[in-house]
């Protein structure tokens, strides 16, 4: 039983930390849907295309054959279960998959004692071994050959009426470990003969660590292309000599994975990067195709090439899903110089200070704006409240990156290291993007 759920948790990480490439246009960590009924393409063992509402997790039987594996099973012969947090699982797909991303089910050590506390350590997936049927049979269902039995996960996996916990019941998202239960003459009460394994999201993400560099070098190139699409942005105002910027969206949003929340807000000079920009596209007469500043755009059969409002089309189109899915991550100041404005005056940096700077406030080298992405989490943070900007950012970043921000701040760049990891690129006067390093941005 133990291989075979070692084995199984295996291909499950190994299937989500190569998702984005075996998937066109996806990211890495989605898990499979379960196999819900033998009865999708591919028959039994195939995954279920679909498995129910977005951000509502699953459970039904491993499926084995997406996984290309063998039907796998415990010791008692049967096959093995699944469920998978509503969070991961990759149809209907969830608004933000990065290494934040929780997990949603609770697993319980044999006393009841839940082993993933907090909601950061809690479990993406989980799979059990069912054991001996304990007085309830499992019938078989039509088209099974290889494992049989039904799809009514009660039929399999234990209700532990003593810590009320059933490891059938996904709506309640507990698993608990095999264990029996006494009274207090030492009789046994009840018997939970389930054997669980279970996947969090360190599982995944410290896994993707042996490809770690092309993940950063992707998350770097997503944040250089979010700063040119912003930079594009300013190239396109009522006059030529106007390079406004489009305002932030807020830093405390109701839904981080909804794009629907990130539009521009009047008169704010810090906050996350807006991806609806109509209060800043009014005020500066901007000739952008529509409102939604980073949209994928359309792809235009005649030339073979995408069509948006970035500067090279075709690039951010490709860099897209990882800006939907790390969206959260990023951040953006515009200077007092390079606000939305309907003047054709040409904005400059000057002696009055008012415009940004990068590791020195007094620094002669001034910037329209600034795009920052907020690297992994280090060990004094943890994200579970995303409005925190100390979860994300350090420095004098996490001070100066908030809502009260005038336009005229200091931010800092510098090499990664165990109390930094803030990436950082600068929106120059010109509108060129340049990256930030120890010495600033050159």
């Amino acid at each position: 039983t133990a291989a075979a759920l070692a084995q199984a948790k295996e291909a499950l990480i190994g299937y989500a930390i190569t998702y984005g490439d075996t998937h066109s246009g996806e990211v890495q960590g989605y898990l499979p849907c379960p196999d819900t009924s033998g009865l999708d393409i591919g028959g039994e063992g195939a995954a279920a295309g679909n498995c129910g509402t977005q951000d509502i997790s699953v459970i039904g039987k491993l499926p084995w054959k997406t996984l290309h594996l063998a039907p796998l099973r415990g010791g008692d012969s049967e096959c093995l279960w699944y469920a998978v947090s509503g969070t991961y699982k990759n149809n209907p797909a969830t608004g933000l998959m990065n290494w934040d991303t929780n997990g949603q089910l609770q697993v319980y050590a044999p006393d009841g004692t839940t082993l993933l506390t907090t909601p950061d350590h809690q479990a993406v997936a989980v799979i059990i071994s069912p054991g001996m049927a304990l007085g309830t049979a499992h019938p078989p269902a039509s088209g099974t050959a290889s494992c049989g039995g039904s799809y009514i996960s009660a039929n399999y996996l234990d209700n532990d009426t003593v810590h009320h916990i059933n490891n059938s019941d996904i709506a309640a998202g507990k698993f608990i470990q095999r264990h029996q239960d006494r009274d207090v003459n030492g009789n046994v009460i009840l018997t939970v003969n389930d054997q669980v394994a279970y996947i969090t999201k360190q599982d995944i993400w410290n896994a993707m660590k042996k490809r770690e560099e092309a993940l950063l070098s992707k998350l770097d190139s997503m944040t250089l292309q979010t700063a040119s699409c912003i930079a594009e942005y300013g190239k396109k105002n009522n006059s030529p000599t106007n390079k406004s910027l489009p305002w932030p969206t807020r830093l405390t949003l109701s839904d981080y994975g909804d794009t629907a929340f990130y539009y521009d807000k009047k008169n704010l000079f810090a906050g996350r990067v807006p991806y609806q920009v109509d209060i800043s596209r009014a005020k500066t007469g901007n000739t952008i195709n529509s409102d939604y500043l980073l949209t994928k755009g359309t792809y235009n059969t005649h030339t073979g090439h995408w069509e948006n409002n970035c500067p090279n089309p075709d690039n951010w189109a490709a860099i897209y899903p990882w800006w939907y899915n790390w969206k959260e991550h990023l951040f953006y100041a515009v200077s007092e110089r390079f606000k939305p404005s309907s003047s054709a005056t040409n904005p400059v940096c000057d002696s009055s200070h008012q415009c940004l700077h990068v590791n020195n406030p007094i620094n002669t080298d001034s910037y329209a704006a600034v795009i920052i992405f907020a690297g992994k989490t280090l060990t004094f943070q943890s994200r579970t409240d995303k409005s925190v900007i100390a979860n994300y950012l350090e420095g004098v970043n996490t001070t100066n990156m908030t809502g009260s921000a005038n336009g005229n701040e200091n931010y800092q760049a510098d090499a990664t290291n165990s109390t930094f990891n803030d990436i950082v690129y600068c929106i120059k006067e010109d509108l060129s993007v340049v990256k930030g390093t120890a010495a600033g941005c050159p």
